[in-house]
């Protein structure tokens, strides 16, 4: 379930670390090789590819990976200078040394705090990501903030509000090719943020196995909800009529807080398991 949830998140560290790898080792041999057709000296091609491991290093280890990796190529590089040192001696050489070490190190650990900069940023984004990537609507994640808020809120006020939720099997979808899934839940999230009231607020979430659609409803009570149900259920089986997936299997259910405040908090909890799994490096944080 966690790699089916996991697949349709936006862009982590994970994801822009293999980009990053792509793209930069790319360039790095692409140097090296228009290097080696120009027929440039084979050490300095060498040279070259020795920013390999430190890339590799930062990338996956951040500063102190850059650092220790450009160390250690700066010492490889003196290694492949040694008999032309031994023939020429030491002062011919020293400044081109002392630049090649001074670029390994900078490399590394230039590489190194950007690397973080860039997991440290896309944790925040995803950390405040409120959307669900398959639909366009609000995620999971935006389910558990919002019925905290309304809680406290109707707890507050003495007021109510409800939940209504409908759901699908997946293998609604099966017979539609993987692109016409995509296509058919856009679509489907924006007849359904069309069809609601400004202030209703309509979740989509995946487990794997159910397409899970929640629309929370303040400020209404049980017959309001009931209806509001009845409309949901027929926008939703007649969007996958239409598009030939099956709608036998299309189910409701309703809750009103504070009536069903367990109710509620076991649908939470629900909620919560898939955005553990679609958000896994900051599952259990908060936004400030």
């Amino acid at each position: 379930m966690s790699s089916a949830l996991t697949s349709q998140s936006g862009m982590n560290y994970q994801t822009a670390r293999r980009l990053l790898l792509a793209g930069g080792l790319a360039v790095l041999l692409v140097i090296a090789g228009v290097m080696y057709v120009r027929r440039v000296d084979t050490v300095e091609v060498v040279a070259v590819l020795l920013f390999i491991p430190v890339f590799l290093a930062f990338t996956f280890w951040r500063v102190v990976g850059g650092l220790v990796a450009g160390v250690l190529a700066s010492l490889a590089y003196l290694f492949l200078r040694l008999d032309a040192i031994d023939q020429v001696g030491l002062d011919t050489f020293r400044g081109h040394l002392l630049s090649r070490t001074t670029a390994y190190i900078a490399f590394g650990l230039l590489g190194g705090w950007a690397a973080s900069q860039v997991e440290n940023s896309l944790n925040k984004l995803d950390l405040y990501d409120q959307i669900d990537d398959a639909t366009g609507l609000f995620n999971a994640r935006f389910l558990l903030q919002d019925t905290d808020l309304e809680m406290a809120r109707a707890t507050r006020y003495q007021t109510l509000f409800s939940v209504v939720l409908v759901e699908f099997p997946a293998a609604a979808l099966a017979g539609l090719g993987r692109r016409q899934r995509a296509t058919a839940l856009k679509g489907l999230g924006k007849v359904l943020r069309e069809s609601v009231r400004t202030v209703d607020r309509v979740i989509h979430a995946f487990d794997g196995e159910r397409h899970r659609l929640a629309v929370v409803l303040p400020e209404t009570g049980r017959e309001g909800a009931q209806i509001f149900a009845s409309r949901l259920v027929d926008w939703t089986s007649d969007y996958l009529r239409q598009r030939n997936a099956a709608t036998e299997n299309v189910t409701e259910q309703l809750f009103t807080f504070p009536d069903d405040e367990a109710a509620i908090r076991i649908l939470r909890e629900e909620f919560s398991a898939v955005e553990k799994a679609e958000h896994p490096e900051t599952a259990g944080q908060a936004p400030a």
